[in-house]
Parts: C-alpha cells; structure tokens; sequence
C-alpha cells in the first residue's frame, strides 16, 4: 500500500437505518472501509456527507511491514486493553499501546505510596523523629523534596527531550528507553531497608524523571489517535478506566498478600509493591513499545550549527509565541496548567503520602486502602469526564473537574484534624470523591488538548503543553515542604493544594467559547494530514516500514529546518 492509498479520502455510508452496518475491522485492527454513519445529517451533528481521512496511527499501522508484529500466543495479552473508535469501529494498535502503556504507569506510580511511607519511616528511624534532620532536612520531607528535585530537574531537561522528538525520528527508542528505565528504578527498590533507604530515594527520584520523561513522548502519540474530540473523549477515558482497573487490582493484591497470613510489616509490603509493579511495567512495557507502537519522522531537520539542548529552547520559545499570538484559548489554558497538578508528576502523591503517614499516622497497609478506595472511584470518574466532555465540552468539564478536587481538598484539611478513628475514617470517606475528582479531571484535560491545537503541530504544542504542566509543577510540594520544614501545620500545607486548583480555574474562565477555538483549528486538520503525507513520502516509510529495502526517494520534496 502507498501512502496515497493510506491517506485517500472515505465516504461515509449515509444512513444504518437500510440495515447497513460499519464493517468490522480485520484482524491486524485496520478496516477495509470507514465505518463512521451520517445517523441524522442535522447541522452540528453530521453536516451531510463527512469525509474522514484516516488519522496518522491509522496510516502508521497499514503502512506497517509487521515485521514486529506480536507472536500469536503472546496476543491474548493485549485484548482487555483494545479501545474501538466508537465511529469508525476500527481498534489501532496505537490506542491498544496507550492503554496498556498507561495500565503499566499506574501500578508505578502506586508502588510510590507504598514504598515512600516505608522510606520516610526509616529517615525518620535514623534521624531521631519525623522533625529531626537527616541529610539536612526533616524526615517528614524526604519525599516532598525528592518530588521537588523531579520536577525542576524535568522542566529544565524538557525541551531537549522534546527536540529529540521532534528533530530526530527517535520517538520510540526514547518511549522505549525511558519505559525500562523507569522498570529498573523501581525494580531495585526491593532491597529496601534502614541500610538502604537512601539508595532507593535515589532510584525513586531516577524513576520519577524517566517517567516524566516517558509520558511526554506517550503524549507525542496521542494526537496521532484521531482529530475528532468527542472520540478523544472516548479513548482518553477508556485509557484511564483500564489505567484504574489494573492499579486497583494490583493494590489489592499488594493488600490481601499483606494482610494474610504471613502477616507482612510495613517494609515487607513495600518491597513486595516494588516487585510486582516492576514485573508489571516489564510486561506492559515491553508489549506496548516493541509490538504496538510505530516509529514515526523526524518532523523538522536542525539548522546548520545548532544543537539538539539550544533548538529545543528556542522552538519552545517561538512556539509559545505562535500560540500566544494566534490562539487565546489554547493560551490561558496552558497557563491553567502552570497551577494545576500533572498526574504524572507524583506532586500529590508525595504531599498525601507525608500527610497521611505523619499526620493521621497510618501504616502503609492502612494507606494502601485509601489508595484502593480511591482507584476503584477514578473509574466512575473517568466515565463521568467521557459524558461530561459530551454535554457541557472539555473546557467546562475540565473546569468543574478541577473545582470539586479543589473543594473535597478543602474539606479533608478543614475536618481531619487528627490521628483517631474518626479521622481515618474521614480520610476513607473522602478517597473515594478525591478519586472521583482525580478520574473526571485528567482525561478532561487529555482532550481539551487535543481539540484545542492547531493540527500539524501537534507534537511540538503537546510538548509545550507538557512543559506548561511540569515547569512549576514542583511549586505545591515545594511550598509544602517549607511549611512543613518552619513547623507549619501540614493541614494548611495540603489545604495549599486547593488554593492552585482555584488559581488554575480562574484562568480557565479567561480561554473564551470553547466552540469558538475548536472553530479557529478546524481547517487545519486535512493540511496536516496532506504535509504528513508529504513528509512520510520524503522519509521512504522507514518510520513505519521496519524491513530494509531500499526505495527511491521523490524528487523535489524535503523537511523544513529550524531557518524556515
């Protein structure tokens, strides 16, 4: 197949009522005609006849030569994870990838909790207390410092990061290496104990970067599902609600095994977290980034002279000034993201796991239950954000989102006053809307990105929206932790929180008609679609075509610089 066969325009069929139906697609998860119905032809709706090109992973996975396609008995593994277009029918490989990369993510990002109240109990063990000082700051501070160096260490990396995915056609490789990165990390956190605590903060900080990392090359991805919001609503949601599912029975396996029997101690249940979540990420992991992500083109070639670090801070720089420029919504938005926590950043991991342990004193298996009831409410969340993004769009549902985390937080500081029972089993209480919150707000925000950039610089804005959201990302657990380290109370260092969650929503009420930017990006979706086409033709398919012969390059075509 070449590429204009790949990217030729489809009909849709006019009408299912006739008893037609949208073919199911084949096994390698391409359809052999699009499946998209023109149910009603009312404006707004279906504006009679759509014309829908197939999007960049839809192209990445018919252009594909499925040289490294999984071996049949491996791909039971990735059924569970298979995400549908609900239009088109059609399941990518790609939106498969996503899901069960995000499913690896969340075990990860779990085993923190375990294994940072195990880590904070042994600093505070060799310092004296939870307020002595070891390694000159307090016990109680060792993760939210640790979160603290994560986050200004990836925001000062992060455009070089983003040059190598735009200016090299190593996207994959830098998925892939900062995926086993991640593993190894967490994996050598098993031989946590009083003698080794400080080695596995390490790792853990080492981890957390490479996962910062590894999401911004995932959301380079992401655009490439599809332009259509609504279906971004769908696959964003479905991602977190497989994400939540297996971090929820990853934890309550971690629970059962923890409270059986063998009757673990706190550090026992914390290596035991480590363990499974690397075993988990090296599946996952390793499943998503050899068999189902594609490699994808360079997209833009380097100036004579200049270097990967320089280039990335300058097209950073004049990308911010594009977008400021010319797109207002997609402006305030991403200075809403200046003050609202990235899930994947572990800034409210860090600041819940200190107030949990030192504060309301619970062990790691009492945590581990909050953690729980919290995962199992990101679900319902996640599927309110998938409605929500429907009826009232993704800017509003972003923004209500956003004002119930805030106000739940608010609460938890206001009322759990304590260590009793009665305090812990607020804390119960209130997991389960702070995962309501957390599971409505963070695929809101996924697509509110996506509908609201311009196409055909998806990669380098999805970047600069991930800089946006990791550059003062470190800022609530920094000011957590010098409340905590001049003896502030932590309720008023978590209620800080909420205060960045009202800052972020008020900029969101400054982005305008959500109707009105999705208008202003409308039109630039087929010329990305037909420069792609371009581009890949330029780069002979070898970022999707795994075996190596040789073709002839056409004439006359070429990748801009960095001097266009």
């Amino acid at each position: 197949m070449t590429i204009d066969d790949a990217a030729i325009t489809q009909e849709q069929p006019k009408d299912l009522e006739d008893g037609s139906s949208a073919q199911e697609p084949t096994s390698n998860g391409s359809a052999s005609s699009s499946g998209n119905p023109d149910d009603s032809g009312t404006p707004g709706e279906h504006r009679g006849k759509l014309e829908r090109k197939l999007s960049i992973s839809h192209q990445a996975q018919d252009l594909s030569s499925g040289k490294h396609s999984a071996p049949y008995f491996l791909r039971w593994l990735e059924f569970p994870f298979r995400v549908k277009n609900p239009n088109t029918l059609v399941t990518l490989d790609e939106a498969t990838g996503h899901a069960m990369d995000v499913s690896a993510r969340g075990p990860i990002n779990q085993s923190g909790s375990f294994v940072g109240s195990a880590m904070m109990r042994l600093a505070a063990a060799q310092a004296g207390g939870p307020n002595m000082k070891v390694y000159g700051i307090q016990a109680s501070s060792v993760l939210t410092v640790g979160s603290v160096i994560v986050g200004v260490t990836a925001g000062i990396t992060m455009p070089l990061v983003g040059a190598i995915v735009d200016h090299t056609d190593h996207r994959k490789a830098m998925g892939s290496i900062s995926a086993l990165i991640v593993v190894l990390s967490v994996g050598l956190q098993i031989m946590l104990s009083s003698e080794t605590w400080f080695a596995c903060f390490i790792f853990e900080a080492i981890g957390g970067y490479a996962l910062i990392m590894h999401q911004v090359c995932t959301m380079a991805y992401l655009p490439d599902l599809t332009h259509d919001f609504i279906e971004m609503a769908h696959y964003t949601s479905r991602f977190m609600m497989n994400q939540y599912l297996v971090q929820g029975a990853y934890t309550t396996l971690v629970i059962v095994i923890s409270f059986s029997p063998l009757a673990l101690s706190n550090l026992d249940t914390a290596r035991l977290a480590a363990g499974v979540s690397a075993l988990i990420g090296v599946i996952f992991f390793g499943y998503s980034w050899i068999f189902l992500f594609r490699k994808r083109p360079r997209l833009r070639v380097l100036a004579p002279g200049a270097n990967l670090y320089t280039t990335g801070f300058k097209q950073l720089l004049d990308t911010t000034k594009f977008v400021f420029k010319n797109y207002k919504a997609l402006k305030w938005f991403m200075i809403a993201l200046l003050f609202s926590p990235e899930a994947g950043a572990g800034v409210v991991l860090a600041i819940a796991v200190t107030f949990l342990t030192f504060f309301v004193r619970m062990d790691v298996k009492e945590i581990a239950v909050v953690s729980l009831l919290m995962l199992f409410s990101n679900i319902p969340g996640a599927y309110i954000s998938k409605k929500m993004c429907k009826w009232v769009n993704p800017l509003n549902s972003f923004r209500l989102a956003e004002l119930m985390f805030a106000t739940v937080n608010a609460l938890i500081a206001g009322t759990v006053t304590g260590a009793t029972t009665k305090d812990k089993n607020l804390v119960y209480f209130y997991a389960a809307l702070v995962g309501v919150a957390f599971g409505w707000m963070f695929p809101s925000q996924r697509t509110l990105a996506v509908a609201l950039m311009p196409k055909g610089q998806e990669t380098e804005i999805m970047g600069l929206i991930s800089f946006f959201g990791q550059i003062m990302g470190w800022l609530p657990v920094f000011v957590f932790t010098v409340m905590n380290e001049n003896g502030v109370s932590m309720r008023w260092g978590l209620a800080s929180l909420s205060f960045f969650l009202v800052v972020s929503f008020l900029f969101t009420l400054l982005c305008g008609k959500f109707e009105d930017a999705v208008a202003l990006v409308e039109h630039t979706s087929d010329e990305y679609l037909n420069d792609y086409k371009r581009k890949s033709g330029v780069l002979e398919l070898d970022s999707f075509v795994e075996d190596d012969k040789e073709k002839e390059k056409p004439r006359g075509t070429d990748l801009p610089t960095d001097s266009d």
